[in-house]
């Protein structure tokens, strides 16, 4: 008998690969070499640089044609995964380099390096990855805004009890519910759009720091490469190395604060005790032991990923609180750091949004929920104020006794009896009778009342998916845009190309 999973007979469904590989984290999985990501973008920068070094004189054309060839052999064995990087060679310059060399000859491929050093490749690569992944972060995000949009367009009517300190606080919808998840998830976008706004600048050419000698184009290859511009410092980018990445690290742990508040409120409302939503098979394990497991993984997941993107910034602030002008090799680890940071948090976002789109509602369960708790007092004594002119310090006085006097009866809701006591003990005579009473602290009574901006009645719920559709529909223009941006940079590099070798 075959066995994969200690658990699952009780499940109608199993976890995805994709899911499972999300769960299991590293126990039985490794991780690649930082660098062997970054081949893609220092090719790249390699022939932005052998074209400027052309287009200025500094390379003849002959070099420039035999180097770009190179590189386009290269590609083609990295797609072909016939390229592998050695870990002699130190890191991917230095093999890709190396590679030129053993191919061309010192004559031709000892020329790549003209005008360059290590410190601003590696500065250059690792904007041009932080950039593909900013991209990858905010498209992510409108996925998941899209599918809390659309569940809560589903649930606008659905009452539910609001809860503060975990307890009863007031009657609100799931509906709005999901729209007070999605709302911090566009300030998320925001955050990603401004990294751009920040480092989409080439630092290529700084080269140790302090610039060279040679006549660099420094526009130029910032426009092959689809950045603003370059830098106007070529020692900030070398100096502060670590920036980038920790302005990006902090994005991503607030947005990993927000996955994770979403998280913990699903597993509470999925517990036997709320019974309120039900999770997807899909996102749940079982015991070893315990046949009557289903355990709400992937959300407990999203929460340990949380706390490691907390760490991971504390590492990159730290490292660069005390450098010294120009480089410094603590700023290495930065990259390792961020790398682990992506590949640990980026799959919550489509993790978070598969949770929500296959989330099951009970919606009898949170009505009945909505009802109790004395959920309705706050109602009742806005009732107060508003009809009979109360001030509020003096209604809340009388609901507090009513709120007592009612819970020692058993109730769940404030009873006119107990209301018409704290009123006689507060001599206050108001003639509210009992069915006002009652239906002053109807969900559905609370809710037609809430009728301002960014509140939970129909009205305003459908009001706020309008504006949320309204940024998506803008940071989905932003996404097109800079993707065409660089995908002009990278065509522009090929018509470059084209011209050098004719």
């Amino acid at each position: 008998m075959k066995i994969d999973k200690l658990w699952g007979g009780r499940f109608e469904e199993l976890p995805s690969q994709e899911l499972v590989d999300f769960l299991s984290g590293r126990d039985v999985r490794g991780i690649p070499p930082c660098d062997e990501r970054l081949i893609p973008y220092d090719l790249w920068g390699n022939r932005a640089h052998v074209l400027m070094l052309s287009r200025q004189g500094i390379l003849s054309k002959q070099d420039g044609r035999k180097i770009l060839k190179g590189l386009r052999e290269l590609e083609i064995l990295h797609q072909k995964g016939k390229f592998k990087l050695d870990p002699s060679k130190e890191d991917v310059h230095s093999n890709i380099e190396s590679f030129l060399i053993g191919r061309l000859g010192i004559e031709h491929g000892g020329k790549i390096h003209t005008g360059r050093s290590r410190n601003d490749q590696i500065a250059l690569d690792m904007r041009l990855y932080l950039r593909d992944q900013v991209l990858e972060y905010v498209e992510g995000l409108i996925f998941l805004m899209e599918t809390l949009i659309q569940k809560a367009r589903e649930h606008r009517l659905t009452i539910m009890p609001g809860y503060t300190h975990h307890q009863h606080a007031v009657a609100t919808t799931f509906g709005h519910l999901l729209l007070s998840f999605a709302e911090p998830l566009q300030r998320d976008v925001q955050r990603f759009i401004h990294w751009f706004a920040l480092f989409n600048n080439s630092p290529l050419g700084a080269a140790a720091g302090y610039g060279t000698s040679f006549n660099l184009d420094r526009h130029l290859t910032s426009r092959l490469l689809g950045f603003n511009g370059p830098t106007e410092s070529v020692t900030d980018p070398i100096t502060q190395r670590w920036e980038p990445e920790v302005e990006l690290a902090y994005a991503v742990a607030v947005m990993m604060d927000h996955l994770s508040t979403m998280a913990q409120t699903l597993i509470l409302l999925s517990t036997r005790e709320f019974n309120m939503v039900r999770l997807s098979d899909r996102h749940c394990t079982g015991s070893s032991i315990m046949p009557q497991k289903r355990n709400p993984c992937s959300l407990e997941v999203i929460k340990a990923k949380t706390s490691f993107a907390h760490g991971m910034v504390v590492s990159l602030l730290s490292v660069g609180k005390a450098l010294f002008m120009g480089y410094n090799r603590d700023t290495q680890w930065t990259k390792y750091w961020i790398m682990d940071l992506v590949d640990e948090s980026k799959p919550s976002l489509s993790v978070m949004a598969d949770v929500i789109r296959l989330l099951r509602v009970n919606k009898s369960q949170m009505l009945e929920q909505a009802k109790e708790g004395f959920a309705g007092a706050t109602a009742l004594m806005e009732r107060l104020v508003r009809s009979f002119g109360l001030p509020l310090r003096k209604a809340k006085m009388i609901m507090e006794k009513a709120v007592k006097y009612s819970e020692r009866e058993g109730e769940g809701e404030v009873s006119y009896r107990s209301l018409k006591r704290a009123l006689h003990e507060m001599e206050v005579d108001v003639p509210i009778t009992e069915e006002e009473a009652r239906k002053a602290q109807a969900p559905e009574k609370i809710l037609a009342q809430a009728k301002s901006t960014g509140m939970p009645s129909e009205k305003r719920v459908k009001e706020h998916v309008a504006s949320l559709q309204k940024a998506l529909k803008a940071n989905r223009n932003w996404l097109v845009s800079q993707r065409k941006k660089i995908d002009k940079a990278k065509a522009l590099v090929a018509r470059m190309e084209r011209e050098i070798a004719s």
